[in-house]
């Protein structure tokens, strides 16, 4: 519970426990309910020690002996309270009350054990009041500790999962150069900057989003240096609606399904390229990606790049904010990804 929803809750039960007390003094007398009675100082006194216990209680008897072994030491921390209590009333309501006001609460006659009892039972009253506000307490830090501690092992989870990508797309950059500094290609320069830019991309993109647009910039570049060390034009055909460029997603999401169909696809086909297609439909945006498979590899389809994006997303998202699924049907693999817009 946060302090400003523990001061309204105190605030609100005192109120009403004040107003109750007065309630029910004047309903015992038999007489009308004045508010000025509410201002009489045994009313006060009786308001002042029932805060007094109950935030003590509260916080320092249950705060600093609730969990500590051996239990004793509750039970002495509750017992000194009580008796703590009981001394604090005693000088209040019976030595300063008669030499100020002219009266205390309890008939001189009274005895002291009878003091004692009685004042024991109201002392318990105000601590398990205390203790009743602690438990709350307690229960509303335990679920904001277990929130942050889940938020924490997920975000973790998810700088695992996005070091676990940044050296799958190394190792393909670099095999792709390699192919070109080894074939003297004149290109590779060119290749080198350009792996340059994508690599600062993927190190340094520390934003929790960014624009369809800014990642298309990458998978963009990723083609790029495909195709130079490929003696064929790629066949790939991407199409972004206006609306869907300027969408924001989180990075490193469309980039998975890009190198996977580099991967475990076949780009020679024009009859059958690359396709890419996102729009945004109803407050949503869809991503539908299709490849030809390449059959001529035993892995055709989806890979560890796709697990880890599904991975991914289900971190980020709550259950049915996305739709992620890939099917193949004959030669051709489908992926499509549905995000919120």
């Amino acid at each position: 519970m946060t302090k400003k929803g523990l001061l309204i809750a105190y605030t609100f039960f005192f109120f009403m426990y004040f107003i109750g007390f007065g309630l029910m003094g004047n309903l015992n007398a038999g007489i009308p309910f004045p508010w000025k009675s509410l201002l009489e100082p045994l009313t006060l006194s009786h308001f002042f020690y029932t805060v007094l216990v109950t935030l003590l209680a509260h916080f320092v008897l249950f705060r600093q002996f609730y969990y500590r072994r051996p239990r004793w030491q509750l039970l002495a921390a509750v017992a000194g309270l009580l008796i703590f209590f009981i001394l604090f009333r005693y000088l209040l309501e019976e030595l300063i009350f008669p030499a100020t006001i002219g009266y205390g609460n309890y008939n001189p006659k009274t005895s002291f054990r009878y003091y004692v009892v009685d004042n024991i039972y109201f002392g318990s009253i105000n601590i398990l009041i205390g203790f009743v506000f602690f438990l709350f307490d307690e229960m509303f830090r335990n679920r904001k500790k277990q929130s942050e501690l889940e938020e924490q092992n997920k975000q973790a989870e998810l700088n695992f999962l996005q070091a676990q990508m940044n050296p799958h797309f190394l190792f393909n950059s670099l095999n792709n150069i390699y192919s070109l500094a080894y074939e003297q290609n004149p290109q590779t320069a060119a290749a080198v900057l350009k792996l340059s830019d994508m690599m600062r991309y993927v190190t340094y993109q520390k934003k929790d989003k960014v624009s369809l647009e800014k990642e298309m910039e990458y998978v963009n570049s990723l083609l790029d240096l495909e195709q130079l060390r490929r003696d064929y034009k790629l066949a790939a055909r991407i199409s972004i609606s206006a609306a869907a460029a300027q969408t924001l997603i989180t990075p490193l999401t469309v980039i998975p399904l890009v190198e996977n169909a580099l991967k475990h696809g076949d780009f020679s086909d024009p009859d059958h390229p690359f396709c890419m297609e996102a729009s945004v439909n109803n407050h949503q945006l869809c991503i539908e990606v299709t490849n030809k498979l390449n059959t001529a590899k035993a892995d055709s389809g989806g890979g560890v790049g796709l697990k880890n994006l599904q991975r991914r997303l289900e971190l980020l998202y709550k259950p049915g904010e996305f739709r992620f699924g890939t099917e193949k049907k004959e030669i051709v693999f489908y992926a499509t990804l549905i995000l919120p817009a």
